[in-house]
């Protein structure tokens, strides 16, 4: 049962009402189980294509793995559609065999039924909430240099954009203005330095972000690419003589270190579903209670929240996870929309929360002992609190 510490908090009902409501948005395909293809007509065989192909790229996006299609046996690609429908293209083009691709078709899958066909084969999921990617490409084609923003028409612009599309990666272009190369030069994109990048991008997002180089030298086109993440960063490097092949390329190797961190695995079949409870600071108005509630509730590893306590400045959730709770603690980390504090307690004065990396005597991350513990129910039983701050 809810309970109130004064007369604003109290307002929280309606939001608490809406529980339902807002797992039914956490489930709304948002494009990520949607798949546009061009194709030469409408006959029968030609659409069966386009239906296995589109099952593996959504395949792909879901699971975070670029192969796993060759892991996994493809089930029939006509038991996950849910819709389609056609629309003619205006300046059709031609494949690699010289066909005109004069039609498009847009297909829906059923995505719910594609994860569930994923946890049954112990694969990992990354589920519909993926944090915008900030995206740093410098290039340099002959005398020219410069670093792609958003409001720039490119060629290798538009390639990048389908590239992250196709993996299901919400992308977001900087403004590169006088504010930004004031903190990020070109030079630090080009060696994929973090701590300007990243103190750059927490401008846009407070996801991953995503640097490349591209040089051409007159035969092929030589890269360098830094993806930066609370979990680690990853730098490589590729030379291709199409850009169209190497961005391609190189954004799977992104969404594949990205699926690592962000994937998470179900529990088998016979293990008892784990439940967290999380006490939230920095919730202070419906808005934040309902975004916060959406966020927890559209994470993969989530299969319920339940709202246990409200207050003016907080708010207490138990959480029953559909994977390990090291996997849910990790998927919170990378995700950086909350941030960990600890719990001080000392003899004379009540609990004060401090930021994580606070050099404190006396800390602990998870009170095991939940109100109204006592010798009979060792603390151990109880569920797990964490303690964690809304991020604003």
């Amino acid at each position: 049962m809810l309970q109130f510490v004064n007369f604003r908090a109290q307002i929280f009902v309606f939001a608490s009402l809406l529980l339902a409501f807002n797992q039914a948005l956490a489930d709304h395909s948002t494009g990520l189980y949607d798949v546009d293809a061009l194709v030469i007509n409408e006959a029968g065989d030609t659409r069966w294509r386009a239906f296995t192909d589109g099952l593996d790229e959504v395949f792909i996006r879901i699971s975070g793995d670029s192969i796993i299609m060759d892991k996994l046996k493809r089930p029939p690609a006509s038991r996950y559609v849910k819709q389609f429908s056609y629309e003619p293209v205006e300046k059709p083009t031609s494949n690699e065999k010289g066909e005109l691709l004069s039609h498009r078709i847009k297909i829906q899958y059923n995505g719910t039924a594609m994860e569930k066909y994923l946890r049954d084969n112990g694969f990992p999921i990354w589920g519909n909430h993926r944090s915008d990617v900030v995206v740093w490409l410098a290039i340099r084609d002959g005398r020219n240099e410069y670093v792609l923003k958003k409001s720039d028409q490119s060629l290798i612009k538009t390639s990048a954009d389908k590239a992250l599309q196709r993996r299901g990666i919400p992308e977001y272009w900087p403004l590169y203005d006088s504010r930004d190369r004031k903190i990020l030069k070109v030079a630090d994109i080009r060696g994929g330095f973090s701590e300007p990048v990243v103190k750059a991008s927490k401008r846009y997002s407070r996801g991953p972000a995503l640097t490349g180089s591209l040089i051409w030298n007159g035969r092929v086109w030589q890269s360098s690419w830094s993806l930066l993440m609370t979990s680690g960063n990853h730098h490589w490097s590729l030379e291709d003589a199409d850009y169209n092949h190497l961005i391609n390329k190189s954004i799977d190797q992104a969404a594949d270190a990205m699926g690592i961190a962000f994937a998470v695995h179900g529990v088998g079949k016979n293990q008892k579903l784990a439940v967290v409870q999380f006490d939230i600071q920095a919730i202070d108005s419906i808005k934040k209670y309902r975004e916060t509630e959406r966020y927890l509730t559209g994470l993969s590893a989530v299969a319920a929240v339940t709202s246990l306590q409200v207050g003016a400045q907080s708010a207490v959730f138990e959480i029953t996870l559909r994977s390990t709770e090291e996997d849910f603690l990790n998927l919170i980390k990378n995700d950086a929309e909350l941030v960990k504090v600890e719990v001080i307690k000392t003899a004379d004065e009540p609990l004060a929360l401090l930021p994580d990396d606070t050099n404190a005597t006396e800390k602990s991350g998870v009170e095991n002992e939940a109100p109204g513990a006592t010798k009979e129910q060792p603390a151990a039983l109880l569920v797990p609190l964490y303690h964690y701050k809304l991020i604003n």
